[in-house]
């Protein structure tokens, strides 16, 4: 009977408990003490395997089971019967209570309701909200929203509606454009009572709703849409910071990303699409020489591939690019890889398209022919990678065709498999699947063909992918960036935002194309700002494909390259940091980049500050809006903060005058070590390491400092030096002692910051 449907347990594991009305089977699992996992489905059904949850590391090529508990530490909580619900308690303190009629779950913390499923009925069990699988929950006034992936706007989510599906979205704009490149249901959200955080597991299209619907019929809600042919979900509990870092433990550590690629890293679509690329491309490397700037790598556009005015992936042009070898080791010889440009589809008139085609490795019509959709100026058909002829291709020819040429980096693009046609199928490794449903798999299994294909060339050393799409999996094979922005002062305050958002989803390594990359050749003003702010995010690119067909260069205005000059020594210098704060992110699954409110909880702290975190010891402030050059920073209450060398307490607002045509100042929290590179800045210039004591008034507090080779992966097997450091402050002394759990001895110096007098004394 609709609305009214009244489930039964029909088993229980003690740390699992399934139920079923009808045809509709509901599950909870409690796989911490402080994480559930909720499932609703049909009897019989289906549900596809899913790449998002890797809690162990170990993911099979054709994913996992959706269901599945291995490699969690599963909890039993205390259960009982209360006002005619079975109520269960987490080790955190939680209560879920359940009502078995429409299988409505609430959950209380210190007795007050922290949200619930939305009554009577929060479940389509029998169409009573259409054809789709949905689920609605509470939402409390004033609760604020953040995550959702690349999601454009505010921080704070909360009031709008967004689609979930991946699009190429060039030239988007960073405030309203949606959806845009990433496919990630995670959100966190923070109420009058706590924070909590739900991912709802699933690669199919789908909406998320926080509240810009409502109905008079209910109380107020949000809800999640999806053309999945089930609701699976895991809610965590704890703090913003703690849902966070337990979601991105959920699904698996970030890869650990070379050290070189923390350094300015170089691109344009205009050198490859030039006819002497080459040349435009050795003179690139001349340019930064002759003015002594520091690059280690170079995005390597598709122009590259092309025949006539279209692109053939795994095409070498040989016009523009007579020997691919001898050009890449070229650049390896200068220290700077090479990061080549390689997409999933492949058009018709592309060389080895028939050849494809008689294999079947194309995503399929359901005649068996391959599907055709529009792809960068032509058709063309998706590789598929559920298809393990077609994956074995692609590992073959990122082999030959790039990795052979002595590349060692993929930059893996337009994989957004913008596939809508639910007649589209893939091959499902066997087991025929709607590609429409797993548009952001074959997005993920590309990055892992890609990773497998440089793991087997070069086992010892750690592969660099970069990709523009996907599901919340690509963060164990890849970094990723926001996509194809656009010149201008809005973008550049709104992919701030998106920055932070994307990081806030547990996409940890990220960044922008810095000056914009579609539009006007930015001015002076905003490719300085572009800069300073790209300064402390992981991923520090420019990129660009300007409308004029000029390319956004450091170089681009001769009269403020001193200026650009000092921003690219900034960020030789925080090279150190940015690994230590890497290491942080993959072992301890951390956010390199956060809001102030991640850590702090002061009054005076605004979802959309200018102020932002880098690690857990800077504190960074950048200007957005045209000509302005004043900011006004907040320095949270519960820390001491110290600029160059001064000190200020926390719990005040300080006035930070940063003119476009400067360095960046920024503020380093009292009770940290931070690691820089204290060598010559410019071209292929040697680190000098150097850890800088920041000391509390008194007290002891604790530091870690973590390095190796920065390339492979013997720091596994303690190959690496990792500091665990101990500074105790008194009134005329600091101390530090320091223990090595490496095999490497620290390579450097320890002193003291230049705002504190006492004498620094090293155990």
């Amino acid at each position: 009977m609709k609305f009214n449907h009244t489930f039964e347990l029909t088993e229980n594991s003690g740390y699992g408990r399934v139920y079923s009305c009808d045809d509709n089977i509901a599950r909870l699992d409690f796989l911490s003490g402080s994480l559930v996992r909720i499932a609703v489905y049909k009897k019989g059904d289906k549900l596809l395997n899913t790449y998002n949850i890797c809690p162990d590391g170990n993911m099979d090529i054709k994913g996992r089971e959706r269901l599945s508990t291995q490699g969690f530490e599963l909890y039993s909580p205390s259960a009982c019967e209360k006002e005619g619900k079975h109520c269960f308690t987490l080790e955190n303190g939680v209560e879920a209570r359940l009502d078995l009629h429409n299988f409505i779950i609430s959950f209380y913390k210190n007795s007050e309701r922290l949200f619930s499923d939305r009554a009577p009925l929060a479940y389509n069990f029998d169409g009573e909200f259409g054809r789709d699988f949905i689920h609605y929950i509470t939402r409390e006034k004033g609760e604020k929203v953040y995550g959702l992936g690349d999601k454009g706007g505010e921080l704070n989510k909360s009031g709008r509606a967004f689609k979930l599906e991946t699009v190429d979205t060039m030239g988007f704009d960073a405030e309203k454009s949606d959806p845009l490149y990433k496919h990630i249901p995670f959100y966190i959200c923070e109420n009058s009572v706590s924070s909590y955080g739900i991912f709802y597991d699933t690669s199919a299209t789908s909406t998320v709703n926080l509240g810009a619907e409502h109905n008079n019929y209910y109380e107020p809600y949000k809800y999640f849409q999806t053309e999945d042919n089930c609701i699976v979900c895991y809610v965590f509990f704890g703090t913003k910071l703690e849902v966070l870092k337990q979601f991105s433990s959920l699904t698996g550590k970030q890869a650990f990303a070379p050290k070189w690629s923390f350094d300015y890293c170089a691109s344009t679509m205009a050198y490859t699409d030039a006819p002497d690329s080459e040349v435009q491309m050795r003179a690139f490397v001349e340019k930064l020489k002759s003015l002594d700037l520091n690059c280690q790598g170079f995005y390597l556009s598709s122009g590259y591939t092309s025949i006539g005015d279209q692109r053939f992936v795994f095409n070498w042009n040989y016009d523009k690019f007579p020997n691919p070898k001898e050009f890449v080791e070229f650049y390896n010889s200068n220290n700077i890889k090479i990061i080549p440009n390689i997409k999933p589809a492949f058009l018709e008139n592309h060389p080895m398209y028939e050849e494809l085609k008689s294999k079947g490795w194309f995503v399929k019509n359901e005649d068996g022919t391959p599907f055709l959709t529009q792809f960068w100026d032509g058709l063309g058909s998706y590789l598929d990678f559920t298809n393990e002829g077609a994956y074995n291709f692609w590992v073959e020819q990122v082999t030959e065709k790039l990795l052979d040429n002595s590349i060692i980096c993929t930059w893996n693009d337009n994989n957004e498999y913008d596939i809508r046609d639910n007649g589209a199928l893939a091959d499902g490794f066997g087991s025929f699947v709607q590609a429409s449903r797993i548009r952001p798999d074959l997005t993920y299994l590309m990055n892992t063909a890609s990773y497998k294909a440089q793991v087997s060339a070069n086992p010892d050393i750690r592969p660099f992918l970069s990709s523009r799409s996907g599901n919340i999996g690509v963060r164990r094979f890849a970094q990723t960036w926001s996509g194809d922005n656009r010149t201008n002062f809005k973008d550049l305050r709104y992919c701030h935002y998106i920055g932070m958002t994307m990081s806030m989803s547990g996409l940890y390594f990220y960044g922008h194309d810095l000056g914009g990359f579609s539009g006007d050749m930015p001015s002076r003003e905003l490719l300085l700002r572009w800069l300073q702010h790209g300064l402390f995010e992981p991923r520090f690119t420019i990129h660009s494909w300007n409308d004029d067909g000029s390319s956004t260069m450091p170089w681009s205005y001769e009269d403020i390259i001193p200026y650009v000059k000092e921003i690219f020594a900034q960020r030789k210098q925080l090279i150190p940091y940015f690994y230590n704060c890497a290491y942080r992110s993959v072992e301890y699954d951390e956010p390199m980049n956060a809001p102030l409110f991640m850590y702090y909880d002061d009054a005076e702290i605004s979802d959309d500050s200018n102020s932002f975190m880098l690690g857990r010891d800077i504190l960074a402030s950048c200007i957005f809006d045209e000509g302005e050059d004043t900011v006004r920073v907040w320095l949270p209450g519960a820390d001491d903060w110290y600029l160059g060398d001064r000190i200020f307490e926390g719990g005040q607002y300080v006035n930070l005058n940063i003119p476009a045509r400067s360095k960046m100042p920024y503020f380093v929290r009292a009770g940290s070590i931070v690691a820089t590179d204290e060598g010559e800045p410019g071209f292929n210039k040697k680190e000098k390491l150097m850890l800088t004591v920041y000391p509390l008034k008194s007290g002891e507090f604790k530091a870690e400092f973590f390095t190796d080779d920065g390339e492979s992966f013997d720091y596994l097997d303690g190959k690496c030096t990792h500091l665990y450091l101990t500074v105790a402050c008194n009134e005329n002394e600091v101390y530090v002692s320091a223990e090595n759990k490496g095999s490497i001895d620290f390579d450097g110096e320890i002193k003291l910051c230049s705002a504190d007098d006492r004498k620094l004394i090293i155990k």
